[in-house]
C-alpha cells in the first residue's frame, strides 16, 4: 500500500541527492582546510569578480569568512559546485587554477555540502503555504455553489508561474494587503448568490429576487413542458371572455393528445397481442407511462358502459379509425373539451360569487335550446332553406320526442310570421306583386278616400275589392297627414368639463355615463380611453344608449354615412350601434351592427328623403349589457344631394364648440341642428327596417299635395305607369327612387288579411303518435331532420327563431341534441360540443352528467396553468397562480409530485408572496376608498385569511433561521475540506449572532457568515496537519482527498470522494484507484489538462495568444483555438 507522509518542514531534497551522488571529500577538517588552503585559492582566482557590493551575479564569495558562513547559505555553494564541475568558472579570459587546484576545490566543496546534508537530514527546511490560485479559487467556488458562471477573481492580479513554470507553485502565490481586500470582496460577492429556501440554502446564478423568481418560474415551466403543450403566443390570456378557447386549446397546458393517439393507433395490434408493453411504447414515443396506461385501458375496454356515452363515442371512433391518423379523434375530443370546460379569470377567484378555480366544468345539459338564425339573401331569388335536426345523445332514441316550439320569422320591420303559414303565404304572394302594381291607381284612389272620409280601412279595401294588407302598406308609405318635427326626449342638460383633466375635452352627459365629449385640440388625450384630435367620443351606460342626432333643416334628398370605432381598445367587449331615420310617424333603420374589443364599423353612404324636422341619429349602446371601457369614436356625415349641396359633419360641426348649447347650431347658421341625448336601449332597438319616405319632388309627392281631384287622378295614372315600367324615370331622380319604393310597397309587410285565406303547413300541429298538438309547433321523434323552405321575398331582412325541447308528455325521459341552421346535420351521430337536451333534475340528466364527468376526468382541457403569473386581470391579489391537480392525478408519480411541490414552495418562499399580497391588498383598498368606495366592502372578506397567512409565513421564516445557519456550517465543512472543529462551529455561530444583534437581518447575516467562510485561511490555503518533532506523519484520508481533487480537478473534493475520505476507506489501494478512475471520467478532468499539461508544455492560454502578425499569418487567428483544444483533448 502506498504511504504518504508529512515532514515538519519543506526543503528541496535535491541537496542530499546531489551530494550523495558526488565523490567523497577530503578526510581533513574542512574548517582548517578552508582557512589554510581553500580560501587562498578563492582569493587568487575568484574574489576579483565575486566580492564586495558589486560582485558578479550577486555572489559575494569574500563574505564567507568561515565554514559556518557557508553552511548558512548552501544554495550559493551548490551553484559554485555546478560552475566548477562544468568548467564555466573562472571565465575564459581570467586566470585559471590548475587541474590539481580545481580538483582540490571541488572535493572540498563536495565534502562541506555532504556534511551539511547529513547534519540537516530529516529537516526539509522552510515550509511554504500553498494558497489557491485564481483558477483553483474559481473552480472551488463554482463546484461548492453549483453556479458555473461565477468568476470572483476576474479583477484579481494574474497568477505568476514563478521559476517552476506552474501557477500553483507555493513560492509564487503571495498574499499582499491589497489581495486580502480582493478576497474579502470576492467572498461577499459569492455570498450574494445564496438563496434561503424552506429546506436550507442553495446558490443561484442571480442576485435579485426578480431574477431568482424568473429562474424558478422557468424551472416550473420546464417541468410542465415535460408533460403538456405550452406555446404561449402574444395576446393569449387563457380566459373565456378575452380569447376563444379553440385558439389556445393546444398551448394552454393541455395534454398532447395527437402524440398519444398516434402511438396508440400505431401500436394497437402489438399492444393487443402482447408484442410490446405500455412502458416500451411510452418510452419509444416520449410519452407519460401513467397517462398512456389510462388511455389504453379506456380504449381497449371490451364493453361500453351505459353511463359513459361520451367515452363510448371516443372508443367507437378509435375502433373505426383507418390507418394511423389521430386527427379525427383528437379534433372530436378537443371540441368536447372546449364545450365541457370554461376558463375563468384568475383575478376573480375567491371573490364573492366568483369562481373557485381557473378551469371549471361547463354545464352542457339544459332543458331548452334557443336558436336565432339571420337569413342570408337567397341565391338567384330562390328559397332559403333552414334545417332543424334532432339527434339522440348517444344513448338510443327511446323517449326522444322533440317539440320545436313555434318556429317563426321575426324582424325586417314586419310582424312575426309563423313558419306554419309560410308555404301557403308564399303561394299567395307569388302573384300579388304584379297584381298590386297594376292596381296602383285604385289603391291611390282608395287612399284619397281614406284621407278624406276617415273610413274603416278594412271595410274600404273590401268594398273596392283590394287586398287589405297591400292597402295598409300604401297608407303607411304615404304617411298621410301633415308632418311635424320630431320631439327628442332625454336631452343632456349637465355640462362635463375638463374630461380626463384636459381643458380641451368637454361635453354633455349624466354623472358617470352616458355622455358625449369632444376634443377641440390638435392633440390626443386619455380620459381614460382616447379622445382623438377634433373628434367626438360617446359612452353608453348598461341600460341607456347615447346618441348624436341631426335634425334636418331642409326638405330633400341627402346621403348619410357613418364611421364608428373603439376608443378604449385596452379593455371592454365592444359596442352595438344604430343609424336611424326618425319622423313624427315612425323610425326607420338605415344601419345596425356591433363589434368586439378594438373593432370598427362603417355605414356606407345611403340616399334618404328627409323633411324639415326629421332626425338622423347615430346611437351607441353596450354590447351584451356590459358598458365597461365602451368609449366610442363617432363620426357621421350628411350631404345634400341637390340644391346647395350643403354638408354636415359630426366632428367638424361639434368638436370646436360643443359647450355652446344642446341643441347646437350647425356651421351654416341653422339653430338647434345637433342634439345630444340618451334613452332606453329597448326603445332604440325597436326601429322598423322600413326607412322609406315619399321622395320630395316625385310624382307621388305631387299627388299627395294636389287638392284638385281631376289632376290627382291624372297623376295617379302616371304613377301606375311608373310602377309597372310603362313610364321610365330619369336615373338619380326622385321618381327613380319612387320606382324602387313602389316595388317594395306592392308586397306588404303585414299579412293579417292574406293569412285568413291560406292553408297551414300540414306537418305542424301533429304528434308522431297520432294525436293533435299545438298548431304552431313541430313534434318529431329523434333522429330526424326537418327542412323549412322560405321564399326570398319573405326571407329578406328576417331572422328565424325557434326553441327546441323534449315533448313533456312522452319525451320527458329522453335525451337529444338539437341543431338549427343553414347546413344539414347527420342526425345519427353524436355531435361534438353540442348542447344535450334533457329534463332538468331528472334521472337522465344525472346519468348524462356522470358520463360527461368520466370524459372530463380523462380529458381535461388543461392539466396545469402554465403561465404561472396571471395576466387576465389588471387589479388582483394573485401574484402567482398554481393549478395542476389534473397533472398530478393523471401523470405524476410520488417523487415527481414532491419535486413539483418543492419548486412551487421555493418560488413562494423566496418571493415572500404573503408579504407582497399584504402590500397589494392595502394598496387596492386604499385605491378603492378614493375611486370606488363600493369595492371596499367587496375586498373586506379577504383581509382576515390574508392576515393569518402573513402571520403564519412570518413564523415559518423565524423557525427556518437555525436551519439556514446549520446549512452554512455544513457548507463550511465542504469549503474547508475537512470537518469543522467544535470551536470553529461555535465561532461561526457567534459571528452570525453578533450580526443579528447589530440589527442586521437574517439573510444579510447569513451572507456575511458565508463570506467569512470563503475568506478563511482554511479555505484559501491547502493546509495539512504536521506531526510533532521531526518524524514523518502519514497523510490523513481527508488530506489525501484534497490532494487528489486539486491535482485532477483543481477544486474541492466532491461528495463521493468526501464520503470515501470520511469513512477512512480512501487510504486503501483499491478505493483510491477507483476514485481516481471515476474522477478521470468526469468532465472536470479537463482542468488537469489545462492547469498541468498545458503549463508543463508552456502552451497555457495559447487560445488567447495574439503575438502573431495577422498580416503575415492570416490563418493563425482561426486555428489557434483548435490547436489549443487539440492539445487539451489529447492529454
Amino acid at each position: 500500500m502506498p504511504r504518504f507522509f508529512h515532514c515538519p518542514g519543506l526543503r528541496p531534497f535535491f541537496l542530499t541527492a546531489a551530494i550523495c551522488c558526488s565523490p567523497l571529500g577530503q578526510a581533513a577538517d574542512p574548517a582548517k582546510a578552508y582557512r589554510a588552503e581553500i580560501r587562498p585559492l578563492f582569493d587568487e582566482f575568484c574574489f576579483d569578480c565575486h566580492s564586495g557590493e558589486d560582485a558578479e551575479a550577486e555572489i559575494d564569495l569574500d563574505s564567507f569568512r568561515s565554514v559556518a558562513d557557508i553552511r548558512r547559505n548552501t544554495k550559493v555553494w551548490l551553484k559554485v559546485d555546478e560552475m566548477l564541475s562544468s568548467h564555466q568558472m573562472p571565465p575564459k579570459k581570467a586566470d585559471k587554477p590548475s587541474d590539481e587546484q580545481r580538483e582540490q576545490l571541488q572535493k572540498w566543496v563536495h565534502r562541506v555540502l555532504l556534511d551539511e546534508a547529513k547534519a540537516q537530514a530529516g529537516d526539509p527546511g522552510r515550509v511554504v503555504l500553498r494558497r489557491l490560485n485564481n483558477d483553483e479559487y474559481n473552480y472551488s467556488v463554482r463546484d461548492l455553489t453549483g453556479v458555473a458562471s461565477l468568476n470572483p477573481t476576474r479583477e484579481f492580479p494574474i497568477d505568476g508561474a514563478a521559476g517552476e513554470g506552474f501557477t500553483n507553485a507555493g513560492d509564487a502565490l503571495g498574499m499582499s494587503p491589497a489581495l486580502v481586500s480582493k478576497f474579502l470582496d470576492a467572498g461577499k460577492e459569492v455570498a450574494k448568490h445564496v438563496m434561503l429556501l424552506p429546506d436550507g440554502i442553495r446558490f443561484s446564478e442571480h442576485t435579485t429576487e426578480r431574477d431568482r423568481a424568473d429562474e424558478l418560474m422557468a424551472r416550473i415551466h420546464q417541468f410542465y413542458t415535460r408533460y403538456v403543450n405550452v406555446n404561449r403566443q402574444l395576446g393569449d390570456t387563457w380566459d373565456d371572455p378575452a380569447v376563444a378557447k379553440e385558439n389556445v386549446i393546444n398551448r394552454n397546458g393541455s395534454i398532447p393528445l395527437g402524440a398519444y393517439f398516434a402511438a396508440v393507433l400505431e401500436k394497437r395490434r402489438a399492444l393487443t397481442d402482447g408484442g410490446t408493453t405500455i412502458a416500451t411504447v411510452s418510452r419509444e414515443h416520449g410519452l407519460n407511462t401513467k397517462y398512456f396506461h389510462s388511455l389504453w385501458e379506456m380504449l381497449h375496454r371490451k364493453s361500453d358502459p351505459a353511463g359513459s356515452f361520451l367515452l363510448n363515442d371516443i372508443r367507437k371512433k378509435w375502433r373505426a379509425a383507418k390507418g394511423n391518423d389521430p386527427k379525427p379523434i383528437v379534433d372530436a375530443i378537443q371540441q368536447w373539451q372546449q364545450a365541457l370546460w370554461r376558463y375563468d379569470p384568475i383575478g376573480h377567484i375567491g371573490r364573492q360569487g366568483g369562481p373557485t378555480a381557473w378551469m371549471n366544468p361547463q354545464p352542457i345539459t339544459q332543458s331548452t335550446a334557443d336558436f336565432s338564425i339571420k337569413l342570408p339573401p337567397a341565391n338567384d331569388g330562390g328559397d332559403v332553406v333552414i334545417y332543424l335536426a334532432a339527434n339522440n345523445a348517444g344513448d338510443g332514441d327511446e323517449n326522444d320526442f322533440v317539440r320545436w316550439r313555434h318556429p317563426r320569422l321575426v324582424g325586417g320591420g314586419k310582424p312575426d310570421l309563423s313558419m306554419r303559414d309560410v308555404p301557403g303565404l308564399a303561394k299567395r304572394l307569388a302573384g300579388l306583386h304584379d297584381e298590386s302594381l297594376s292596381l296602383t291607381s285604385r289603391y291611390l284612389a282608395a287612399a284619397a278616400d281614406a284621407k278624406a272620409e276617415q273610413l274603416d280601412i278594412g271595410g274600404l279595401a273590401k268594398r273596392l275589392e283590394l287586398e287589405a294588407d297591400v292597402f295598409a302598406a300604401w297608407l303607411d308609405y304615404l304617411a298621410l297627414g301633415s308632418a311635424r318635427p320630431v320631439t327628442i326626449d332625454g336631452l343632456f342638460t349637465k355640462k362635463m368639463l375638463r374630461s380626463g383633466g384636459s381643458e380641451y375635452v368637454n361635453g354633455w352627459g349624466l354623472p358617470g355615463t352616458p355622455s358625449v365629449v369632444a376634443n377641440s385640440s390638435d392633440s390626443e388625450y386619455r380620459i381614460p380611453g382616447l379622445a382623438r384630435p377634433h373628434g367626438v367620443e360617446v359612452h353608453p351606460s348598461p341600460t341607456l344608449f347615447v346618441a348624436v342626432g341631426w335634425m334636418s333643416p331642409i326638405d330633400g334628398l341627402v346621403t348619410v354615412s357613418a364611421k364608428i370605432g373603439d376608443a378604449h381598445p385596452a379593455c371592454g367587449n365592444g359596442i352595438e350601434w344604430w343609424v336611424q331615420h326618425r319622423t313624427s310617424r315612425k323610425v326607420g333603420s338605415l344601419g345596425h351592427g356591433e363589434y368586439g374589443l378594438g373593432g370598427t364599423s362603417e355605414l356606407k353612404p345611403l340616399t334618404v328623403s328627409v323633411r324639415e324636422g326629421d332626425v338622423i341619429q347615430l346611437a351607441i349602446g353596450p354590447r351584451d349589457g356590459s358598458h365597461g371601457c365602451d368609449l366610442t369614436h363617432t363620426d357621421m356625415t350628411i350631404t345634400e344631394v341637390g340644391g346647395e349641396k350643403r354638408g354636415w359633419d359630426v366632428s367638424r360641426d361639434i368638436s370646436p364648440n360643443i359647450l355652446e348649447g344642446n341643441p347646437l347650431k350647425d356651421h351654416h347658421g341653422h339653430a338647434a341642428v345637433w342634439h345630444f341625448y340618451s334613452g332606453k336601449i329597448a326603445d332604440v332597438s325597436k326601429a322598423s327596417d322600413n326607412a322609406m319616405n315619399v321622395p320630395e319632388g316625385s310624382l307621388l309627392a305631387l299627388w299627395r299635395e294636389e287638392t284638385d281631384g281631376t289632376r290627382q287622378v291624372a297623376l295617379a295614372g302616371r304613377i301606375q305607369a311608373l310602377a309597372t315600367g310603362t313610364e321610365k324615370a330619369k336615373l338619380g331622380s326622385p321618381d327613380a327612387m319612387l320606382f324602387e319604393h313602389l316595388q317594395k310597397v306592392a308586397v306588404p309587410n303585414r299579412y293579417d288579411s292574406i293569412l285568413k285565406s291560406t292553408a297551414p303547413d300540414p306537418r305542424f300541429g301533429k304528434h308522431p303518435l297520432g294525436h293533435a298538438a299545438v298548431s304552431a309547433d313541430l313534434i318529431v321523434k329523434a333522429p330526424e331532420v326537418v327542412e323549412l323552405r322560405i321564399p326570398a321575398a319573405l326571407a329578406e331582412g328576417r331572422t328565424l327563431v325557434v326553441s327546441g325541447e323534449l315533448e313533456p308528455e312522452h319525451g320527458g325521459g329522453g335525451s337529444v341534441q338539437l341543431t338549427a341552421g343553414l347546413a344539414g346535420q347527420d342526425s345519427s351521430e353524436l355531435i361534438p360540443a353540442q348542447t344535450i337536451i334533457a329534463t332538468t333534475g331528472g334521472d337522465t340528466e344525472r346519468r348524462i352528467n356522470a358520463g360527461l364527468d368520466d370524459f372530463r376526468d380523462l380529458f381535461p382541457a388543461s392539466i396545469c396553468y402554465p403561465k404561472i403569473v396571471p395576466v387576465d386581470e389588471v387589479v388582483t391579489l394573485a401574484l402567482y397562480f398554481r393549478e395542476d391537480e389534473p397533472l398530478q392525478r393523471l401523470m405524476l408519480n410520488e417523487s415527481e409530485k414532491e419535486e413539483l411541490d418543492r419548486l412551487w414552495d421555493e418560488l413562494l418562499y423566496i418571493t415572500k408572496e404573503p408579504f407582497k399580497k399584504e402590500v397589494a391588498y392595502e394598496q387596492i383598498v386604499e385605491f378603492s376608498t378614493q375611486d370606488r368606495p363600493d369595492l371596499v366592502i367587496a375586498w373586506k372578506p379577504y383581509r382576515e385569511p390574508l392576515m393569518k397567512q402573513v402571520a403564519a409565513f412570518r413564523e415559518r421564516l423565524k423557525a427556518d433561521e437555525p436551519k439556514h445557519l446549520y446549512e452554512v456550517l455544513e457548507f463550511a465543512n465542504r469549503a474547508w475540506r475537512r470537518p469543522l472543529t467544535p470551536g470553529e462551529r461555535e465561532a461561526l455561530r457567534v459571528l452570525y449572532q453578533s450580526l443579528r444583534e447589530r440589527e442586521i437581518d437574517h439573510e444579510r447575516a447569513i451572507q456575511l457568515t458565508l463570506a467569512r467562510v470563503l475568506t478563511s485561511p482554511a479555505f484559501l490555503y491547502r493546509r495539512e496537519k504536521a506531526g510533532a518533532g521531526a518524524k514523518p506523519l502519514a497523510v490523513s484520508a481527508t488530506e489525501l482527498a484534497t490532494r487528489l481533487s486539486y491535482f485532477l480537478w483543481s477544486s474541492v473534493p466532491d461528495a463521493a470522494l468526501g464520503q470515501a475520505a470520511a469513512s477512512g476507506e480512501l487510504t486503501k489501494n483499491e478505493v483510491l484507484l477507483g476514485q481516481a478512475r471515476r474522477m478521470l471520467r468526469d468532465a472536470r478532468t479537463r482542468r488537469l489538462a489545462e492547469q498541468f499539461a498545458c503549463q508543463w508544455l508552456h502552451i497555457r492560454s495559447f487560445d488567447q495568444h495574439d503575438a502573431k502578425n495577422e498580416k503575415l499569418y492570416p490563418e493563425f487567428a482561426g486555428l489557434r483555438g483548435d490547436m489549443y483544444e487539440e492539445s487539451v483533448r489529447f492529454f
